[in-house]
């Protein structure tokens, strides 16, 4: 499903000219770069990274043993907020105008079978992660040997629990939003209330949750988009005008990345911190977490094995160029906020600009097989502390 370019070598960059596959290419680059010395400043931004982690860690469990306050836990928090608010704030505008610039260049018989493809991947995947994530749950039985907590107090009120019509109708409105600054800040959703102290009266009401509607900001960009290309030269200057956002946008985007390391040290030290029990937590939630990570394995597995099948290459000359995305977008448990990176690791391996520059952020939007083996694990591992039995019919549902 990767698109690359077919140019002739003279318009090829240097590291492609002549090289019959990706592995020479990489060998070619690496003698031009100066062996170690040259791997170790290719590579100084992911050492920096894993240096952050480890330092995120030393710094958590050391603190931890000094019992700080929560005042002094929120402040050790921070610097790691403020990386993410300030990535958040970024990448908004970045997805947008990307996706308006790129539609508008899009020729609808060229690249219309693979918008067609990229759609199918993410759908599958994100389809054979729940279902991935449920026989595993059923076959390990994660949630089996553990104790349950007992209650908190709280009371559940099944009455008001949401149905499958209400989650689709919501999806279906956050499709057509009805405000271009309100989609941004916003999305619908419902909820159930009752009307009356006794509880009766139960009354369904749409409301603002405070997060962004990326599926409307996507569908708004792909609209506009396709309305620019329909107006020809008139719409040339409203272009422009978003090709010059996305490159300044992307300025800001690679200023707040190098920030990463120290962001991401502070991130885990407050998430340490913030754990009560932490010998109690890994050894209640250990074989939850073997789970998911066997779910995610598979799904890497077969991610790598469909490209090599449908491409025959080297998988792994693409992980490569990838690598640095992929180390973002696990540390920050944001896929959107590695958006940049994945454009620079399409762009080192040559993939055409039109299909990166489409299929990146809507990936990154749309594609959730991760989470969605990590939710189908989550659901039947509550189930199974909960001696609950799971129907076969259950377990569909959740998938």
């Amino acid at each position: 499903m990767v698109s690359v370019k077919e140019n002739s070598d003279e318009n090829l960059p240097p590291k492609y000219q002549a090289n019959e596959s990706e592995e020479g290419s990489v060998v070619e680059e690496s003698k031009k770069r100066g062996g170690c010395l040259g791997c170790l400043h290719e590579n100084l931004f992911m050492i920096c990274i894993l240096a952050g982690v480890l330092v995120g860690f030393a710094l958590g469990f050391g603190l931890k043993a000094a019992n700080p306050s929560q005042d002094a836990i929120v402040w050790i928090e921070m610097p790691g907020k403020i990386y993410i608010r300030l990535l958040q704030l970024t990448i908004l505008p970045l997805i947008a105008s990307n996706l308006i610039v790129v539609i508008a260049r899009l020729d609808p018989k060229e690249q219309g079978t693979s918008s067609l493809l990229i759609m199918a991947y993410i759908i599958t995947f994100n389809a054979l992660g729940a279902a991935i994530g449920c026989v595993l749950s059923t076959v390990i039985k994660p949630g089996a040997s553990v104790t349950t907590p007992a209650p908190s107090g709280q009371e559940y009120d099944q009455n008001l629990t949401l149905t499958t019509s209400d989650v689709f109708e919501d999806l279906i409105l956050n499709m057509f939003p009805d405000n271009i600054i309100g989609m941004c800040i916003f999305q619908t959703r419902t909820q159930y209330r009752y009307k009356f102290a006794n509880r009766t009266g139960k009354i369904q009401e749409k409301v603002n949750n405070p997060s962004t509607n990326l599926i409307g900001v996507l569908l708004v960009s792909i609209a506009f988009g396709i309305a620019a290309r329909k107006a020809g030269d008139q719409g040339r200057a409203f272009l422009e005008l978003f090709k010059s956002v996305t490159e300044v946008v992307l300025k800001l985007v690679r200023a707040c990345l190098l920030a990463t390391p120290v962001g991401i040290a502070f991130m885990i030290a407050g998430a340490i911190l913030r754990v009560g029990d932490i010998k109690t937590t890994f050894t209640s939630l250990g074989m939850f977490v073997v789970t998911v990570t066997a779910s995610l394995g598979i799904l890497f597995f077969c991610c790598v094995g469909l490209f090599a099948i449908v491409t025959r290459r080297n998988p792994f000359t693409v992980l490569r160029v990838s690598l640095k995305a992929w180390v973002i977008s696990f540390a920050t448990t944001s896929p959107i906020v590695s958006i940049p990176e994945m454009f620079a690791g399409c762009d080192d391996y040559n993939m055409d600009q039109s299909t990166s520059r489409f299929a990146c952020p809507l990936a990154s939007a749309l594609k959730a097989d991760g989470p969605a083996a990590f939710i189908a694990c989550a659901a039947l591992f509550v189930a199974q502390t909960e001696s609950t039995s799971i129907s076969p019919g259950s377990i569909v549902v959740i998938w």
